[in-house]
């Protein structure tokens, strides 16, 4: 009896799975139409819940119930920093989760809406949606579908908000001050740039102040002590010379002894 009962709750419990999880979205019945109409544009990690409300509409006169299922996707924070309830007028509503893969998770209701879809009468569907302190940055993708009794997807539509991340990644993007250079460390700029002005005139460095200190060697300044050492030196040298060849024109004009000629002419024999 033991193994009958357990094994007649876990097809009881298959079975109610099977009916809670919606149809395959393959495609929408015309004639209704679903819209969020209250999504905040950003969600601030650790700031609480926010309310996300969808609605429902129908033009067709025969009234139906719903059942409601919603997809959230994150991009940036992870699944588990995302607090989602159901939520409806006497309080929480139960829902069924399941992970969809690649960041999504599917949120569908376990009974039909209370409410009742009719021509000019809506179906609201809320959800408190909350971040945790430490989720990250990034986005939110919200895409909300409405099924029928038969579960056969009546309509869906989808939205997305920002999630700004709660001081950790302020820390982690702003430097420290230690990895900040210090005034020392830091390479000065120059003050004047060659972009900046091109007529500005340098400023003269070590090496140019000394060579301006040393006086220029012109031809103005060494020229008159070099010129008049050479004009006395050219002097004494040409009295010399002079002296020279008029003592040695003097010594050619004197004669010579026993080579004195004769001054008178003698008869020839």
């Amino acid at each position: 009896m033991r193994h009958r009962a357990a094994l007649l709750s876990t097809i009881l419990a298959v079975v109610a799975a099977t009916l809670v999880l919606p149809g395959r979205a393959s495609a929408v019945v015309p004639g209704f139409k679903v819209d969020i109409t209250e999504l905040p544009a950003t969600f601030t990690a650790g700031a609480g819940a926010r309310t996300v409300t969808v609605v429902a509409t129908s033009e067709q006169s025969r009234c139906q119930k719903v059942r409601w299922s919603m997809f959230i996707e994150v991009d940036g924070p992870q699944l588990d920093e995302v607090e989602v309830a159901r939520v409806e007028d006497d309080g929480d509503f139960p829902v069924q989760v399941e992970n969809a893969g690649n960041d999504t998770a599917r949120i569908t209701d376990v009974q039909l809406d209370p409410g009742e879809l009719c021509r000019g009468r809506t179906v609201t569907a809320r959800y408190q949606i909350g971040f945790d302190d430490d989720a990250g940055s990034g986005q939110v993708t919200f895409r909300a579908q409405a099924f029928n009794a038969d579960r056969t997807l009546l309509q869906e539509t989808s939205s997305r908000s920002q999630v700004r991340g709660e001081e950790r990644e302020e820390a982690e993007e702003s430097p420290s001050p230690e990895a900040s250079p210090s005034p020392s460390e830091s390479s000065p700029e120059p003050e004047d740039s060659a972009d900046g002005d091109e007529n500005a005139e340098p400023e003269p460095t070590d090496t140019d102040a000394d060579i301006a200190a040393v006086p220029a060697s012109g031809n103005d300044t060494g020229t008159p002590s070099l010129l008049g050492a050479g004009l006395i030196v050219g002097g004494i040298l040409v009295f010399l010379g002079v002296g020279l060849l008029l003592r040695l024109r003097m010594r050619s004009r004197q004669p010579q002894a026993g080579s004195q000629l004769p001054t008178g002419f003698y008869p020839a024999n």
